[in-house]
Protein backbone atom coordinates (compact mmCIF):
# COMPACT_ATOMS: atom_id res chain seq x y z
CA UNK A 1 0.00 0.00 0.00
CA UNK A 2 2.60 2.50 1.28
CA UNK A 3 4.67 1.42 -2.10
CA UNK A 4 1.35 2.50 -4.40
CA UNK A 5 1.33 6.29 -2.46
CA UNK A 6 5.27 6.81 -2.91
CA UNK A 7 4.69 6.01 -6.69
CA UNK A 8 1.75 7.87 -6.94
CA UNK A 9 3.72 10.84 -5.52
CA UNK A 10 6.32 10.49 -7.85
CA UNK A 11 3.84 10.49 -10.76
CA UNK A 12 2.29 13.43 -10.05
CA UNK A 13 5.72 15.56 -9.18
CA UNK A 14 7.25 14.00 -12.82
CA UNK A 15 4.08 15.77 -14.47
CA UNK A 16 4.22 18.59 -12.80
CA UNK A 17 7.53 18.95 -13.39
CA UNK A 18 7.39 18.35 -17.07
CA UNK A 19 4.55 20.86 -17.75
CA UNK A 20 6.75 23.07 -15.90
CA UNK A 21 9.72 22.72 -18.39
CA UNK A 22 7.22 22.80 -20.97
CA UNK A 23 6.14 26.52 -20.46
CA UNK A 24 9.78 27.16 -20.38
CA UNK A 25 10.53 26.01 -23.40
CA UNK A 26 7.10 27.05 -25.13
CA UNK A 27 8.29 31.08 -24.27
CA UNK A 28 12.58 30.52 -24.95
CA UNK A 29 11.50 31.14 -28.98
CA UNK A 30 9.86 33.89 -28.58
CA UNK A 31 11.84 35.50 -25.43
CA UNK A 32 14.28 38.51 -26.78
CA UNK A 33 14.17 41.62 -28.19
CA UNK A 34 12.73 41.73 -31.19
CA UNK A 35 12.70 44.93 -34.23
CA UNK A 36 9.81 45.57 -35.75
CA UNK A 37 8.85 47.16 -38.84
CA UNK A 38 5.55 48.65 -39.61
CA UNK A 39 5.69 50.07 -43.06
CA UNK A 40 1.66 51.25 -43.29
CA UNK A 41 1.42 52.40 -39.60
CA UNK A 42 1.81 56.53 -38.91
CA UNK A 43 4.68 57.33 -38.17
CA UNK A 44 6.04 57.57 -35.30
CA UNK A 45 4.32 53.77 -35.13
CA UNK A 46 6.23 52.08 -38.20
CA UNK A 47 9.10 50.95 -36.37
CA UNK A 48 10.53 50.49 -32.90
CA UNK A 49 11.47 47.25 -30.72
CA UNK A 50 9.35 45.02 -29.22
CA UNK A 51 10.43 43.07 -25.80
CA UNK A 52 9.15 40.24 -24.62
CA UNK A 53 10.59 38.55 -21.31
CA UNK A 54 9.05 36.09 -18.72
CA UNK A 55 7.66 37.14 -14.96
CA UNK A 56 6.68 35.25 -12.62
CA UNK A 57 6.41 32.44 -15.59
CA UNK A 58 4.33 34.66 -17.50
CA UNK A 59 5.19 36.65 -20.68
CA UNK A 60 5.31 40.36 -20.42
CA UNK A 61 5.72 42.39 -23.39
CA UNK A 62 6.60 45.96 -23.96
CA UNK A 63 7.00 48.59 -27.15
CA UNK A 64 9.62 50.89 -27.38
CA UNK A 65 9.15 53.38 -29.92
CA UNK A 66 11.21 56.84 -29.95
CA UNK A 67 13.22 55.64 -26.91
CA UNK A 68 9.43 55.95 -25.38
CA UNK A 69 8.32 52.56 -23.74
CA UNK A 70 4.84 51.52 -23.84
CA UNK A 71 3.93 48.14 -21.64
CA UNK A 72 1.47 45.86 -23.17
CA UNK A 73 -0.87 44.86 -20.80
CA UNK A 74 -2.31 41.15 -22.48
CA UNK A 75 0.88 38.90 -23.73
CA UNK A 76 -0.43 35.27 -25.17
CA UNK A 77 1.84 32.85 -26.99
CA UNK A 78 0.05 29.68 -28.16
CA UNK A 79 1.02 27.24 -31.13
CA UNK A 80 3.55 29.42 -32.41
CA UNK A 81 0.94 32.68 -32.48
CA UNK A 82 1.81 35.81 -30.50
CA UNK A 83 -1.24 37.68 -29.83
CA UNK A 84 -0.93 41.35 -27.59
CA UNK A 85 -3.31 43.35 -26.70
CA UNK A 86 -2.35 47.29 -25.86
CA UNK A 87 -3.66 50.68 -26.86
CA UNK A 88 -2.88 53.49 -29.09
CA UNK A 89 -3.70 57.01 -28.50
CA UNK A 90 -7.14 55.45 -26.18
CA UNK A 91 -7.73 52.88 -29.22
CA UNK A 92 -7.32 49.56 -28.19
CA UNK A 93 -5.04 47.28 -30.67
CA UNK A 94 -5.27 43.76 -30.94
CA UNK A 95 -1.76 42.44 -33.17
CA UNK A 96 -1.91 39.04 -33.68
CA UNK A 97 1.34 37.46 -35.29
CA UNK A 98 2.63 34.63 -36.30
CA UNK A 99 6.38 32.86 -35.18
CA UNK A 100 7.63 31.37 -38.72
CA UNK A 101 11.40 30.59 -39.72
CA UNK A 102 11.85 33.16 -36.42
CA UNK A 103 10.47 35.99 -37.95
CA UNK A 104 6.95 37.66 -36.74
CA UNK A 105 4.57 38.42 -38.97
CA UNK A 106 0.64 39.33 -38.77
CA UNK A 107 -1.67 42.17 -39.00
CA UNK A 108 -4.05 44.26 -37.20
CA UNK A 109 -7.26 46.05 -38.24
CA UNK A 110 -7.08 49.94 -37.01
CA UNK A 111 -9.40 53.20 -37.56
CA UNK A 112 -6.90 54.10 -40.28
CA UNK A 113 -6.99 50.24 -41.98
CA UNK A 114 -5.10 47.10 -41.70
CA UNK A 115 -1.43 47.55 -40.22
CA UNK A 116 0.71 44.78 -41.52
CA UNK A 117 3.81 44.02 -38.49
CA UNK A 118 6.94 42.22 -39.12
CA UNK A 119 9.84 41.71 -36.33
CA UNK A 120 13.29 40.12 -36.61
CA UNK A 121 14.80 38.93 -33.49
CA UNK A 122 18.14 40.85 -32.70
CA UNK A 123 20.82 39.05 -32.01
Amino acid sequence: MKISRILLVLLILFSVTLSSNAAETKFKKIIGVWEFAAPNAPQPYDSGVLTIKEVDKKLAAEFTIQGQAMAVPQVEFEENILTLGFEVENTPITLVLKLKDGVLEGTTDTPNGQVTVTAKQKK
